[in-house]
This record gives C-alpha cells, structure tokens and sequence, in this order.
C-alpha cells in the first residue's frame, strides 16, 4: 500500500484515523489466505496506517477445506526423459522430506493381483530405509493394496490400467463431462443415474 498511496493524494481518513484509498483502487489478496494469516494481513494494514476497506480478500480452498495437493501427496512429476534417442530415469529424494521422493522412469500403474513374477526385494523401500540415493526397488503398493504402480520401465504395458488423454498436442478421447462425473461418482452420489 505504501508504493500505492502516493500516486493517489486524495486518499480519505476514516473516523479511525486510517488511510483510505478512492473506491476505484483496491487490493485483492487470494494467495496464501486462510482464517490464521487474514488477521495478519489486517494487523499489518493497521499498523502502517491504512483501512481494511482497502483490500478484499479471495475465498480460495484454503479458506473452504484447507486441502492442498500436499494434503492427499499428489503431484505430477517428471519420472524420464529421452536424451539423444536414450531414455533416462528422473527422480526427485529430498533429504529434508523423505515423503516427497518421487518414482523413477517409465511406469505403469496395474492392479497388484494381477502384478506376479516378482520378489519381495522390488518392493520400494526409501533412501531412508535402504541408504541408497532414490531409494531401492520398483513396487509401490498403493495403501489398500489393491494396486501397484511399477516403475523404471518394468511393468507391462498391457496390464497399465492408465489411459493416456493428452500427447504432443493431441486428445485420443475427448471425455464429455457426465463421463468424468459417472467416473468421478462413488455409489448413490451426486451424480449416480437412477436405475
């Protein structure tokens, strides 16, 4: 607000003795907002002299449910690359955080019952775990088991219950939205077709 005020001279004083800006200029603060850093945000207007009427703020999902994409551990990260026609694993092992390392190469997600013909050792175990940078081994089982996503290019490609939707510019299928909300419904919800 300080680098704001200047450029508008006419800036009124309310009753409480702070600046306040002509109706045509307002801040609007939506990164970041949540019920604990709005009362910040307000105490630091105050103590530099300026109004609350000044900003407005955005009601993002922080300030609806707080989830984040660090809430349910999803992120796209890039897991290979293709150097002079070779491919080559990529992989991110944070020292500091341990649960955001990500797989390694070309991967395929399948159903674990359908996943045989390996041992134990591939199961993934962490940098933590294993002393080796990237962590050891191949399998990560989700939580319930029921799947299992196989990394650094050993799995079967016809087992890959993925469906690629977007390559170099291309949509193989276009999705209509009820076929997203009929994938997207859990039984009886929303969404779900009366029989």
């Amino acid at each position: 607000f300080s680098w704001i005020s200047p450029g508008y001279p006419k800036a009124t004083i309310t009753e409480t003795g702070h600046k306040l800006l002509p109706p045509c200029v307002r801040v609007i603060q939506g990164d970041g907002v949540d019920y604990e850093t709005i009362p910040k945000i307000l105490q630091s207007l105050m103590d530099k002299g300026f109004a609350a009427d000044n900003i407005a703020f955005g009601s993002g999902g922080a300030l609806l449910q707080k989830v984040n994409r660090d809430t349910f551990k999803c992120a796209f990260k890039c897991c290979e690359v293709t150097v002079d026609g070779k491919a080559r694993d990529v992989f991110k092992d944070p020292a500091t955080d341990p649960g955001k390392a990500s797989k390694k190469g070309r991967l395929t997600l399948q159903l674990a019952s359908e996943t045989t013909g390996f041992a134990d050792a591939d199961k993934y175990k962490s940098s933590k775990d294993s002393g080796v940078q990237g962590g050891q081994g191949f399998l990560h089982y989700s939580p319930c088991g029921k799947y299992v996503t196989v990394a650094e290019n050993k799995g079967d490609q016809a087992k890959d219950i993925m469906v690629e939707v977007f390559r170099d510019g291309n949509m193989p299928k276009i999705w209509t939205f009820d076929e997203i909300r009929a994938r997207a419904d859990i039984p009886n919800g929303p969404f779900s077709q009366p029989a």
